[in-house]
């Protein structure tokens, strides 16, 4: 009865979980309230207050669901692929593709005003940490198989890191996600060799 009991509890936490991205997604973190999110769920704000102390606390459940899913599709677009520069390359396009799906995520790494939220802060510290692994593991298994020749790893990481943040700031801007798809080779070649001629 009580795993019963705890099942449902769950179920209903996870509805309102997946209803208030939208919400959020709809309106902003700022201009949501409790009760946008009471009836698009379609119960009352006390009935909300019962799984949720405060909208904070499911936006930091919305976010985290997002990052989870994020993350996730991006290790399995990697596990397909085998060649290093390749992965670089499925990294940077399936990253700029789920951008506008995981928006609340998205929004919790870019928007200053968010980053002053505790969790939004410790969010990005482990984020950043865990994009400087994924890129130095590529990094590291493109220089075991002589794809890449790189002296300091971390340093190679940042710096692809940067890149593709600010790929991504100007595919978010401007919405142009088929040129950019369109350009990746050329975009990426530039990344990997710069354009200084190579004597």
């Amino acid at each position: 009865m009580a795993n019963t009991e705890t099942q449902k509890k769950n179920k209903n936490r996870d509805a309102i979980i997946e209803t208030a991205r939208h919400v959020f997604n709809k309106y902003g973190y700022d201009k949501t309230l409790m009760e946008h999110i009471a009836k698009a769920v379609g119960k009352g704000k006390s009935s909300i207050y019962y799984y949720f102390k405060s909208k904070e606390q499911i936006f930091q459940s919305v976010v985290l669901k997002e990052a989870v899913s994020f993350r996730h599709t991006i290790i399995d677009a990697l596990r397909k692929t085998e060649n290093p520069v390749d992965k670089i390359k499925v990294y940077v396009l399936t990253r700029m593709n789920i951008i506008k799906i995981y928006t609340n995520f998205h929004s919790a790494l870019k928007n200053e005003k968010l980053r002053q939220i505790d969790f939004v802060q410790r969010l990005n510290v482990l984020y950043d940490k865990e994009e400087i692994r994924l890129f130095k593991d590529i990094l590291e298994e493109g220089v075991k198989k002589h794809f890449f020749f790189v002296k300091n790893l971390d340093l190679a990481a940042m710096a692809l890191i940067m890149a593709v943040k600010g790929i991504e700031d100007y595919v978010f801007r401007t919405d142009n996600i088929e040129e950019f798809t369109a350009n990746i080779d050329q975009l990426l070649y530039l990344i990997l060799h710069g354009v200084v001629i190579k004597e």
